[in-house]
């Protein structure tokens, strides 16, 4: 039997109640921008022609290493990647163009503001619509608009495209050359300007779907200075030291092939994406994300004394010691973390048993997990954030915080020196959501076993 409770910070309250407050204000009008229901702009409104956009093969010949890192990242692909692509097709197709559009507003600036889209086939659309987040996306943003209007908080593409010959970024000036001069913007290394995009409100109802933003926000993180770029522009080694220790590690590096050696942060912008080879971007990455999920937790386990006879009692301890975010994070109604726990007799027997996976590879009824489940207006579970309109359950793990879930076995007598074993399981999404989207087109997702724990227990 597998008895689940709350320990510290670790069960969150149901989103029921902050779905709901939501929807009671109502969005009757839902705020619009100069390109529909994405809050992405221009200076003045009006759109750019999309040969303003360079693609990073082109920033990369001035700035090889940056390009070298940002190839095969999921900011690369984040137009094509195979999964977004059938999931934004779904939307374009159940919820109009302008849904479309809103979520292109992260996943293809430069195709919103320059008119591409949603109009234009995406058969027809030119390459620099299809580049997804590029360099020259980033460094053309002027600023931020995600502070002020009706939600108050960054997020859904809040910020204000102004492309040209002036890069924006970091640094006051850069040595003269024919490409490009540069202007600083202070929120280049601000969490704010990752939440532009890393925080999703739904466009019409004002439900907050992804929360990452608010997650860090909350933190002993934000507390203590750390930024979203201290650990996601950083090498997985970097980012571990800086979740220890909570205070920055300077990177240096050269930024142009005849720069100065300055302080620079890699661009690798790694998450949890363990099958970005598979939607498009590359094994490099692949590995990087793993390596980021297995060092974002660790697992304990609490045994509980017991007589001869009696059950065996303990509790699987999880303690989010890696993220400045919950875990997991982002679009949680599709993000999958749970636990395999086994008791072993011995011999190698099987106790007891919860979290495996069922024949079609779901996880079975009463594991203990974590995510969360959305729902649309009629009260059914849906995975479609264009039909969402409240959280019927959430269960996360904040950032430093831990989780207790309980068990309870029988031990037989002849069941000698027995182990328990616990193993903290990831993957990006339920497969029968990836059969349902991709069709002929569909993957396994990939587990990734992010900790795990396992202790001896005397015979009795």
């Amino acid at each position: 039997m597998h008895l689940s409770r709350s320990v510290r910070l670790g069960l969150l309250v149901s989103s029921l109640a902050l779905a709901a407050t939501a929807l009671a204000a109502g969005v009757q009008d839902p705020p619009r921008g100069p390109f529909g229901l994405s809050r992405i702009a221009t200076p003045d409104g009006a759109r750019v022609p999309i040969d303003e956009f360079f693609v990073s093969s082109d920033c990369a010949l001035c700035h090889p290493r940056q390009g070298a890192e940002l190839a095969g990242s999921m900011h690369s692909v984040s137009h094509e990647d195979l999964l977004y692509r059938a999931f934004a097709e779904l939307a374009r197709e159940e919820a109009g163009p302008e849904m479309y559009a809103y979520c292109s507003g992260c996943h293809s600036p430069a195709g919103v503001v320059a008119g591409w889209i949603p109009d234009v086939p995406e058969a027809a659309l030119p390459v620099e619509a299809k580049a997804g987040v590029t360099c020259d996306v980033c460094h053309q943003i002027e600023a931020l608009n995600g502070l002020a209007g009706p939600w108050g908080e960054p997020g859904n593409a809040s910020f204000v495209l102004h492309p040209g010959r002036t890069k924006f970024g970091p640094l006051e000036s850069i040595a003269r050359n024919p490409a490009h001069s540069a202007e600083r913007r202070e929120f280049f290394e601000s969490s704010e300007f990752c939440a532009s995009c890393h925080t999703i409100i739904h466009p019409t109802n004002g439900l907050r779907i992804e929360h990452t933003y608010d997650e860090w926000k909350r933190s002993v993180y934000a507390e203590k200075g750390i930024q979203c770029q201290d650990c996601h522009m950083a090498s997985v080694e970097d980012a571990i030291q800086v979740a220890a220790t909570l205070q920055p590690v300077e990177r240096r590096g050269r930024s142009a092939t005849k720069g100065d050696e300055r302080e620079i942060d890699p661009h690798f912008f790694v998450g949890g994406n363990v099958d970005a080879e598979r939607l498009g971007g590359d094994r490099k990455h692949a590995e990087m994300a793993e390596a980021r999920l297995k060092s974002a937790a660790t697992l304990a386990l609490e045994i509980a004394p017991r007589a001869a006879g009696e059950e065996l009692a303990f509790e699987v301890v999880v303690h989010n010691v890696g993220a400045g975010h919950a875990l997991p994070t982002s679009l949680t109604e599709l993000r999958e973390m749970w636990l395999h726990v086994r008791v072993l007799s011995a011999d190698g027997r099987v106790l007891f048993e919860s979290g495996a996976l069922d024949p079609s590879g779901e996880i079975t009824p009463g594991t203990a997990r974590f995510g969360a489940i959305t729902l649309d207006a009629r009260g059914e579970k849906t995975f479609k954030p264009w039909e969402a309109v409240s959280f019927g359950w959430k269960r996360v793990v904040p950032p430093k915080g831990t989780t207790h879930d309980a068990y309870r076995c029988a031990l037989p007598p002849d069941a000698g020196e027995s182990t328990i074993e616990a193993r903290l399981l990831y993957r990006i999404a339920p497969p029968h959501v990836v059969r349902d989207v991709l069709g002929e087109r569909a993957f396994e997702p990939t587990v990734v076993e992010m900790a795990t724990v396992r202790a001896a227990v005397a015979a009795r």
